[in-house]
């Protein structure tokens, strides 16, 4: 049984075929790649790649850096399709090596040359089914970190069986060198680069692990320093919690663990080699240097502003979203394994919704049928693979053990995500395909001996499920159409006036705005409301002016003179003093007496307002009934919010208050729908379409209903939305019902004023936003039916009766409407209208009732 991959493959065949999976990859990626942005965090990445900007923490440096490059030579593509394409080579890349790494395992079991051909296909299946999983597929065709992050632990995973197969005992010591530094150049990709380095540090040993593994001094001694490094973490755990230093015990346990295998590995490995093994490392982290350097220089997208050693070190270690610990569960391991991983798992293959149309078959049937099959040729590949050879085995189980089970430990995913996680594992899902590969050749391997059209019949099988589920994947990974995203954001910042501040909630509402004003995309177009009712005095407009000066430098899309509010960032110090020495918000600090506080005072306080009750942003629970008054042009204008007793102000809430304390009546302020609330000025809001506007008085009206039948009508783009061709899922499905909203509020308006026919049209309009349009039916339906009484008392019976008519065809099963049609009828003096309308009623409800009216109408 050999312990290394054998030199039976043709390198010029393997080479070739390499090549070819990388191309086929690509060329799919280059068709269904997006041509624009994306929901979640492919608009940051874009426009941070676009504009050199900090990206959320950890920053992703290296990402960014390579986008930078492509995007400055863009061949005169939008940035956004640029972008996204990066991703498509990168996770060609992956899907190539995927291949390469398949071989080797694969080589490790034949006996001559003459057996290449098999690594060969289990290769290709591999690679062919990890290129076009559902994860994978959607990493490779917008801007996600994920497909640089697979590729640099497949092209690990290569290199370190290259290795095994070149080694003697620890030679060939270069190679492990170029391993290190791919592995922390891949954690300036992101962080989870390393989940995989235990496998390769025991696939390195491997071979003292075998020969002492039975030896009962090498189990004390595991037993020994295992404790020991248990012990060291818990000990640095607790001194770090109290020296506000959580990623102590972490960096405590691998300097102990590196500090041991020094100590048993310095007879094999000479100490230059650690030492350069220790330069790599800072040589692969080198990028990080960018995010330091660049902060310095205020990118207009610059989070956690890490331009000093205390902010950088809390941007790098995560400290924005708290403390977090594998050893405190934040759901169960149960659930994070069946709710999430495997979950996440059922997705991957085979997509059982298109595959239940195509074959006329339920749904939960195909997808029970293509999870058996994912199932039983991975289980029965993993243990073919242990049948064939037990060190390849080993080898390849090291690194799917750590992807899979060991990386659901440490990520630790609580069970109210704010978004599905599958990326986290996509490398599992891409390893789960290697043993799907070597399965497939489990069962060529035994229908060989058996007859020949079986036999025939198996690889028919063997070659048409990966190509099955390219076909049935396709649709939903082809977003070369898609411009919903970008419309999104450009259609917010469209809605506002001249020099607006907008108060957007999370991802989805504000990258898509930031990507439309700061990167120049021939896909945007752009309108500007010039401002009512506003007031601005000489330092708000001196404050507008130095805004618009820093966005002109750092900008080149649309809608500049407006300032985005991410209620999200608001709870942080730095996001604030970006609004407010950036973009131009007045956001000013006062004493007791009314006066504005020094500069200097205003930031220590600001920088405080997690930390410090000192701070008057610091989050506060109100100790009795507070009502709150916020002037605007003179005595008789303000706004008046009341916060009941033991209500609590977070910062986001405290730093919202101040800054429409600030700017009230001198800039028109608005909150993006999408925003769970409006921290009490909920009677103050007039909805204009995708944004409410906060206004000078409460009155009856909700709606600006000029403002907002243009914005619906004129303003916004919706390419896509009504193309059945384009796939939608579940984030932009519930996204556009916010389109259908402004229609609905359009249609209450005209409703109340007995316009019928634009109530009509703008509720029409707006069920074509919705997915699940049959819930408004009936209200359409009784729309209709107003609207054809409305005509009839109005002597307009001929419109009123098509009105009618259109009510039968929305809700055809209403009980009411015989009686309906009967009285309409009869007080238009129209039987023989209403006798036609019953009769074709007959064929969806009672024919007796239906026949009673008839009766009394002849």
């Amino acid at each position: 049984m050999y312990l290394k991959p054998q030199p039976f493959i043709n390198r010029k065949n393997n080479t070739l075929f390499a090549v070819l999976i990388f191309a086929v990859s690509l060329f799919v990626y280059y068709l269904t790649h997006a041509r624009s942005l994306s929901f979640w965090d492919a608009g940051e990445y874009i426009t941070c790649s676009s504009i050199l900007g900090i990206p959320h923490p950890p920053g992703n440096p290296f990402y960014i850096l390579l986008g930078r490059f492509f995007t400055i030579f863009d061949f005169g593509f939008s940035h956004a399709q640029v972008v996204n394409f990066l991703s498509g080579i990168l996770s060609s890349f992956a899907v190539m090596f995927t291949y390469l790494f398949t071989v080797k395992l694969i080589t490790m079991w034949l006996k001559s040359e003459t057996d290449a051909y098999i690594a060969y296909l289990g290769g290709f299946i591999a690679a062919i089914y990890t290129a076009f999983s559902f994860t994978f597929w959607t990493n490779a065709i917008e801007a996600e970190v994920y497909s640089g992050l697979v590729f640099t632990i497949n092209l690990v995973i290569w290199l370190t069986l290259v290795w095994v197969e070149k080694s003697k005992g620890l030679s060939h010591q270069n190679i492990l060198i170029l391993i290190i530094y791919i592995f922390f150049l891949g954690f300036s990709i992101h962080q989870t680069s390393l989940q995989i380095a235990p496998a390769v540090l025991f696939i390195v040993v491997y071979p003292l692990l075998k020969d002492n593994i039975k030896s009962s001094k090498f189990w004390t001694r595991a037993v020994f320093y295992t404790i020991g490094l248990l012990i060291i973490y818990l000990i640095f755990n607790e001194i770090g919690k109290n020296t506000h230093l959580p990623a102590l015990a972490k960096y405590m346990f691998a300097i102990t663990f590196v500090g041991i295998l020094y100590f048993h590995l310095k007879k094999e490995v000479a100490s230059k080699v650690w030492l350069f093994a220790l330069f790599v490392i800072l040589v692969g982290l080198s990028t990080h240097l960018f995010l330091y350097i660049r902060s310095e220089f205020r990118p207009f997208i610059n989070e956690g502003h890490p331009h000093n050693l205390k902010l950088f070190t809390d941007y790098v270690l995560r400290r924005q979203y708290g403390p977090t610990s594998m050893f405190v569960r934040r759901a169960t391991f149960l659930y994070q394994i069946k709710e999430q991983f495997l979950q996440y798992f059922s997705w991957q293959f085979f997509h059982a919704e298109t595959l239940a149309r195509w074959f006329r078959t339920p749904q939960l049937v195909m997808q029970t049928i293509s999870n058996l099959i994912v199932t039983l040729l991975g289980f029965g590949g993993a243990y073919y693979h242990y049948k064939k050879n037990k060190h390849s085995f080993a080898y390849f189980f090291s690194f799917f053990f750590m992807a899979s089970l060991a990386m659901v430990f440490v990520m630790n995913l609580s069970d109210t995500e704010v978004r599905e996680r599958d990326y986290f594992y996509v490398t599992a899902y891409n390893f789960w395909t290697v043993w799907m590969a070597i399965g497939s050749l489990g069962l060529i391997s035994y229908f060989r001996k058996k007859s020949k059209p079986l036999f025939i019949l198996i690889i028919i099988l063997v070659l048409g499920l990966p190509i099955l589920n390219f076909a049935s994947q396709y649709h939903i990974h082809d977003r070369h159409k898609e411009f919903i995203a970008l419309d999104y954001g450009q259609n917010i910042l469209n809605s506002v006036e001249e020099n607006a501040i907008i108060f957007t909630n999370g991802d989805n509402d504000t990258f898509p705005v930031w990507y439309a004003q700061a990167v120049a995309d021939p896909n945007v177009t752009e309108n500007i409301y010039p401002a009512r009712d506003v007031f601005p005095t000489e330092k708000t407009k001196e404050d507008i002016a130095r805004g618009m000066k820093f966005k002109n430098e750092q900008c080149e899309g649309i809608r500049k003179d407006i300032t985005i509010a991410n209620l999200s960032l608001l709870n942080t110090g730095w996001y604030i003093k970006q609004l407010r020495d950036n973009e131009g918000i007045e956001f000013v600090l006062r004493d007791k007496h009314g006066n504005p506080l020094p500069l200097e005072k205003q930031d220590e306080l600001i920088d405080l307002c997690q930390e410090s009750p000192k701070s008057p942003l610091y989050p506060m629970q109100m100790p009795k009934d507070v009502k709150l008054r916020i002037k605007g042009k003179d005595e008789n204008d303000f706004l008046e919010v009341e916060f009941k007793k033991g209500k609590i102000l977070y910062v986001k809430d405290l730093a919202t208050l101040q800054i429409i304390k600030d700017n009230y009546r001198k800039r028109p302020i608005y909150f993006a729908v999408t925003t769970p609330d409006a921290i009490g000025f909920e009677n103050y809001l007039r909805n204009e379409g995708m944004i409410d506007r906060l206004v000078s008085s409460q009155s009856d009206s909700q709606y600006d209903i000029q403002r907002l039948t243009t914005n619906i009508d004129s303003i916004y783009s919706y390419r896509g939305i009504f193309d059945e061709t384009l796939y939608k899922d579940n984030n932009m499905i519930r996204l556009l019902n916010n389109y259908g909203a402004a229609f609905m509020r359009a249609s209450q308006h005209y409703h109340k004023q007995k316009d019928y026919p634009n109530a009509i049209k703008y509720m029409e309009k707006g069920i074509n936003f919705i997915q699940d349009k049959g819930r408004f039916y009936s209200g359409l339906s009784q729309l209709y039916i107003e609207a054809g009484y409305y005509f009839i008392e109005n002597d307009n019976v001929e419109q009123g009766f098509l009105f009618i008519e259109d009510a039968i065809q929305f809700n055809k099963t209403n009980e009411n409407l015989p009686f309906i049609i009967y009285q309409a009828a009869v007080y238009a003096n129209s039987e023989d209208k209403g006798i036609e309308l019953l009769e074709k009623l007959k064929a969806y409800q009672d024919t007796a009732i239906i026949n009673s009216y008839i009766e009394n109408m002849k």
